[in-house]
């Protein structure tokens, strides 16, 4: 120490200049300190918030996944129905259920209102009669002799107890048998005996080499196409009663079929856009054989509905494809655009492909489906948080409903007015709630996606109001498609292309029948009798299902 001093100037201006540079020295090193420290800190805060923000997000993928499973559980083993209980309006917290005040109030006044006491009893169900048009066998009960004649001074008869059983007969599979007429020359001088025999002509047959009749083979469609029964089953049905028919014949039949019914299809394919509205709907179907595909890939039967309010037209089409250009192609080819009376609104759900077909000059306008978005938010309510805004839109998206049930049945021009009176305020109140909300929710949760996609679906949403004649969903699409997805369940797949084509056209006819009101076997019983013979276009036209009545498709049965 001493040393160190002695080594110190005796300037006192030098001395000052040391003291001043390792005051620097000593700043300068604080200085670094704190910055490093500060820096430290600053690292450590931003590890800290990247930490948490990598929670949060697993612990939002988590709660999504939770919700998912709960859906899921649901699904498997709840009520598949989208319903949602009463009771749920419970957990609507008290800003929620501002939007149902009015019909919770008017449920509360209903309820303190005295009801008037039961003056007759309570009735019991009755058993409805049964119909009236099958024939009837009697069968008369009776007293033995004995107990008549010992009752026969004390009793007198004064009628008879009726009920009623039903009952069965097997189905009962004839033979036609025909015999044709042959008539040979007398001699060689006959005018025309160089001809040989003459032979009465063969019946007109919508399959003439086939060993079925039009009865079997409208059997066999309706087994398949309406029932659900595949082929190899109906072979064992045939079995069971001796007839030894194959599900190889059966095929043939069916894909025979397609061109006698060709010129059918022709003249009820312009019905299809003929009406105000055009529904359009696909599921997935697998089809065996499909040239450059693997059998795994997945093919798509498209269904349209339309036509005349009176008299709709069911369409099913397949294709390869879910490409936007099938349904294009199908209803303008080469970008034929219909003539303007015959212009129609689109219905779909919110399947993006659709956007292009709107799109189309022969398009008035794109609705969408509000039963997609009420299937979203009832989803919603079946999460694992059960959130009350999920039932809050449910109740909303119900006023729109409870609305258009009221107009069921009545003319376009009224339902036009009543939506523009009463639903337009209800979307209104639907589209403020949905921007406020969607502010508050997980985007990626169930009521998040529930919300996203009815922002995003909007425009078209509110279609309906601009016509009458629209629907809310296009569930009348999906009701006519429900038919072949049971089926497909049943016979899993398509055995060709040629045979998924052949199952379009007789879905088409069968759905189209349905859909006017007809019996489907009796129509094609009836279309499959009458074909052979139609050979104009006037004769084609005449059996189109909207042509005809069910005392029309009445044909006798022949006396066994």
């Amino acid at each position: 120490m001493a040393e160190a001093a002695s080594k110190l100037p005796d300037d006192p201006a030098e001395l000052q200049a040391i003291i001043r540079r390792m005051t620097t020295e000593q700043t300068a090193r604080e200085q670094h300190f704190e910055a490093e420290q500060t820096a430290r800190e600053q690292r450590f805060e931003a590890e800290l918030q990247a930490r948490n923000e990598a929670i949060e997000q697993r612990d939002r993928k988590i709660e999504q996944l939770l919700e998912r499973l709960e859906l899921l559980r649901h699904q498997r083993f709840g009520p598949k129905a989208d319903r949602i209980a009463k009771e749920q309006l419970a957990l609507f917290d008290e800003a929620e259920l501002n939007v149902l005040l009015e019909e919770l109030d008017a449920q509360i006044d209903e309820a303190k209102t005295p009801r008037s006491p039961r003056t007759e009893p309570q009735q019991t169900p009755k058993r409805r009669p049964l119909p009236a048009h099958l024939p009837r066998v009697e069968r008369i009960l009776d007293l033995s002799a004995e107990e008549q004649a010992a009752i026969a001074e004390t009793h007198v008869h004064i009628g008879l107890d009726e009920s009623e059983q039903l009952g069965v007969l097997p189905k009962q599979y004839y033979v036609i048998r025909t015999q044709r007429a042959k008539y040979a020359p007398i001699d060689a001088e006959v005018p025309e005996a160089e001809k040989g025999l003459r032979i009465a002509p063969r019946p007109a047959q919508i399959l003439p080499r086939a060993i079925g009749h039009s009865s079997l083979l409208a059997e066999v469609v309706t087994g398949k196409f309406i029932d659900g029964l595949p082929l190899y089953r109906q072979e064992k049905i045939f079995a069971r009663e001796g007839i030894e028919l194959s599900r190889q014949t059966l095929s043939g039949w069916l894909v025979q079929l397609a061109t006698p019914l060709a010129p059918v299809m022709a003249a009820l394919k312009p019905h299809l856009t003929r009406g105000p509205v055009l529904q359009v709907d696909e599921t997935p179907v697998q089809v065996l054989d499909e040239p450059g595909r693997a059998n795994t890939t997945k093919s798509y039967m498209w269904v349209y509905r339309g036509g005349p309010p009176d008299h709709p037209v069911v369409w099913f089409q397949y294709a390869a494809s879910r490409a936007g250009e099938v349904p294009i192609e199908f209803l303008f080819p080469e970008g034929a655009d219909p003539p303007p009376e015959h212009r129609f609104y689109l219905q779909t759900d919110g399947y993006a492909a659709y956007h292009a077909l709107a799109e189309q000059d022969g398009i008035r306008g794109h609705m969408g489906c509000w039963a997609h978005v009420r299937r979203k938010a009832v989803e919603a309510t079946k999460g694992r948080t059960r959130n009350g805004a999920a039932h809050a839109l449910v109740a909303l998206i119900g006023k729109l409903y409870a609305i258009e049930r009221r107009l069921r049945g009545t003319s376009a021009e009224h339902r036009y007015a009543v939506r523009l009176a009463e639903s337009k305020p209800i979307l209104d109140e639907i589209k403020a709630w949905l921007d406020d909300k969607a502010r508050k929710v997980l985007p990626k949760g169930l009521l998040g996606e529930a919300i996203q996609y009815t922002r995003k679906q909007w425009p078209i949403l509110v279609t309906f109001l601009e016509d009458g004649h629209l629907e809310i969903d296009n569930n009348r699409a999906e009701n006519a498609i429900r038919p072949f997805a049971v089926g497909r369940k049943a016979w899993l797949f398509s055995g060709s292309p040629k045979g998924a084509e052949t199952s379009a056209m007789l879905y088409t006819l069968v759905e189209t029948a349905k859909a006017a009101g007809l019996e489907p076997r009796a129509y094609l019983h009836y279309l499959f009798e009458t074909l052979p013979t139609a050979t104009t276009p006037d004769a084609l036209e005449a059996l189109l299902p909207h042509r005809l009545t069910p005392d029309d498709l009445k044909i006798p049965a022949p006396e066994l």
